[in-house]
């Protein structure tokens, strides 16, 4: 249970990983020796063509590179910086006072809207200058990309780890202007004809109503769910404003998915010229003597914050778990670097469960936001049936995991359906 709000904004050292899960090749712009500021780029990563800065997180000194696990259980290389504890800053360019209107008549919000508007180029060319991109990986949720016609912008105000943890409502409540100029930025940015939010029907009075009166005249719908029922209510809803099934990402069905969390982010980057160095992190766990959320410098290993929290308790077996319970990823240790697109990390002791036949109950075909029909799926999959796989439109599964979570003879659903997928291609 998270009993505490901590901050860890001072590391010694911050480790930056130079690659990710997409962008494998990386162009070093620093050399061992150099002092480098806050915001300021020390490489680029690319992806084909399309480069993105990597930004030093803290003023200090370049002391090495090294070879370190990534969030993503990959081995990569990353930048060392010795922090200074000076946190000087590069000078980098805010649109506070600077007032540009999108030309396009279908975009739907104009300069009587904001009070502080800016064009289409200028909060593409801040986002992509400052690295924001992801933020918000697990689930249905996409990079903060303009990919072609981008008519959507969808945010949840919910999640931190679905379906167990919920978002900092305190956090909503301090920031909720700057939240849904965030969502408006971002409206910009891509062109979008609908702004959406999603929040929890339970939520507390005082962030719904903070967050209500901030996005009253922004052209911003706000959607209340039940999250006490699990129904894949974010498919369903954006599944509405597209009209059809959903692919895989959400970026090619023209929807933009991300979380509050990037929305303040945004806003802090454009409005205010300041860089993603830090971000919220909520940590949690059996495993650990103490559950909190952090405010914690990107680059911090997670290794200083469990140091910070008193440590492990004495298991046998641990099981490290970083994002959705549902999507997340897991790794084998604890020596992997805090990045932008790290919101939870959950450390319990490793129980084991024994799977048990399928009983052909029809849940997960019940669940499935998609409307295909998983436990068919995975029948046709242990029998290699690959004309039949093709039929069941394995592969219109999003991989949301609501499949596995329902299971109650606790099979990996999801992961025979992935394997079917694997197998027609």
């Amino acid at each position: 249970m998270i009993t505490e709000y901590r901050t860890f904004l001072n590391p010694k050292k911050v480790y930056i990983p130079l690659t990710d899960i997409d962008s494998k090749i990386a162009n070093v712009s620093v050399e061992e020796g150099d002092r480098v500021l806050v915001g300021q780029i020390v490489a680029y990563k690319f992806k084909g063509k399309d480069k993105t800065p990597v930004l030093s997180t803290v003023s200090g000194t370049v002391v090495g590179f090294v070879e370190k696990l990534d969030r993503y259980a990959k081995i990569v290389d990353h930048i060392i910086i010795e922090n200074d504890l000076l946190m000087e800053t590069i000078e980098l360019t805010n649109y506070k006072d600077k007032l540009a209107v999108s030309q396009d008549r279908n975009f739907i919000h104009n300069v009587t809207t904001y009070s502080e508007n800016i064009s289409t180029a200028q909060v593409r060319t801040a986002l992509k200058g400052l690295g924001i991109q992801k933020v918000t990986v697990d689930g249905l949720f996409t990079d903060i990309k303009f990919k072609g016609q981008t008519e959507h912008i969808v945010v949840n105000a919910i999640f931190t780890n679905e379906p167990f943890i919920s978002t900092d409502y305190e956090a909503i409540i301090h920031n909720a202007e700057a939240i849904a100029d965030g969502i408006c930025l971002l409206g910009i940015g891509a062109g979008a004809k609908t702004l959406t939010v999603i929040v929890d029907k339970y939520m507390p009075a005082e962030a719904l109503d903070e967050l209500g009166k901030a996005i009253v005249d922004k052209n911003i719908e706000l959607i209340s769910i039940n999250v006490k029922i699990i129904k894949s209510w974010d498919y369903k809803i954006i599944q509405k404003l597209v009209k059809h099934n959903l692919s895989l990402n959400l970026l090619d069905d023209g929807v933009l998915y991300t979380s509050v969390h990037a929305a303040l982010m945004v806003h802090d980057a454009i409005r205010k010229g300041i860089p993603v160095t830090s971000r919220q992190v909520a940590i949690t766990g059996d495993g650990l003597k103490v559950n909190a959320v952090y405010d914690v410098r990107i680059g911090t290993l997670f290794s200083d914050l469990v140091e910070d929290l008193e440590g492990y308790h004495e298991v046998e077996n641990m099981n490290l778990h970083i994002g959705s319970f549902l999507t997340g990823i897991q790794l084998d240790n604890d020596d992997f670097a805090i990045t932008q697109s790290v919101d939870s990390i959950n450390v319990s002791e490793y129980r084991e469960v024994e799977e048990d036949v399928c009983i052909k109950c029809g849940d997960c075909n019940d669940i499935c936001p998609a409307g295909i029909l998983p436990q068919n799926i995975m029948d046709a999959e242990l029998r290699s049936v690959n004309s039949r796989i093709v039929e069941l439109d394995t592969h219109l599964c999003v991989e949301c995991g609501l499949c596995t979570y329902v299971c109650p003879s606790k099979i990996n659903v999801l992961e025979w359906v992935r394997r079917a997928k694997r197998r027609v291609g």
